[in-house]
């Protein structure tokens, strides 16, 4: 008997992140908002799930990991953990857009959602997304935006969520009337299970990322590079 695929993801792209492992259904998750860095956390989080899930890495079929937007310092923990998996057990590698996995959270909208979380500098890191049969179609790819922007882009009814209605939802909801729609806070999150999901759909379709060429989405230069043009 042929087994179960199984992917292990990685979330780090907000100060919410954790691991999940995916098969045909989600077989645990582990989720948590703290001050602590990923990196103090992340590799014990996947120790822990496997063991409770009696799994060893050698049974799993791939590594999803959430490679951006969102928190450059997170995002270089993700990826470089799951590199590091990968090279240590051989086992595939599949990045997946942070956004689109946020946007999961609403996979059930007849109307666009629109992923928002907060890049400070009061712009936003977002994106468009239709749900069609529950698979994402890209409205508007992943962008660095101003509220001001945005709005152009916003037609109709559209489901708005992610960690940056906290500093600009009230703009939004003003400024868009009946048109701003939201969903209940437990869903503001990227959550591990839907990178693993998106992973997985996309490792049944043979789309194995290089690792040596999978780097984050930044959208923009760091603050380090931002410095050095301005000296």
């Amino acid at each position: 008997m042929e087994k179960e695929p199984l992917v292990l993801a990685l979330e780090t792209a907000t100060p919410c992140g954790g691991v999940a492992v995916v098969g045909e259904e989600v077989r645990g998750e582990l989720l948590l908002a703290s001050t602590e860095t990923h990196s103090r956390r992340l590799l014990s989080g996947v120790d822990y799930l496997l063991k409770r899930l009696g799994l060893k890495l050698e049974d799993l079929s791939a590594i999803g990991v959430s490679i951006g937007p969102g928190s450059f310092t997170g995002l270089r923990i993700g990826l470089a953990t799951a590199k590091g998996l990968h090279l240590a057990t051989g086992i595939p590698l599949l990045g997946v857009g942070t956004l689109e996995a946020l946007a999961l959270n609403a996979s059930l909208s007849r109307e666009p959602v629109c992923p928002v979380l907060d890049a400070r500098r009061k712009q936003l890191y977002t994106a468009i997304y239709l749900f069609e049969d529950f698979q994402p179609r890209e409205i508007l790819p992943p962008s660095l935006l101003s509220v001001e922007k945005l709005l152009s882009y916003i037609a109709g009814p559209t489901i708005f969520l992610g960690d940056g209605l906290v500093n600009f939802g009230d703009r939004l909801s003003q400024a868009l009337g009946e048109k701003y729609r939201t969903v209940p806070k437990n869903l503001n999150h990227p959550r591990p299970a839907n990178v693993g999901i998106l992973a997985r759909e996309r490792f049944l379709r043979g789309q194995i990322d290089d690792p040596y060429r999978l780097l984050p989405l930044y959208l923009r230069p760091s603050e380090a590079e931002l410095k050095m043009k301005g000296a």
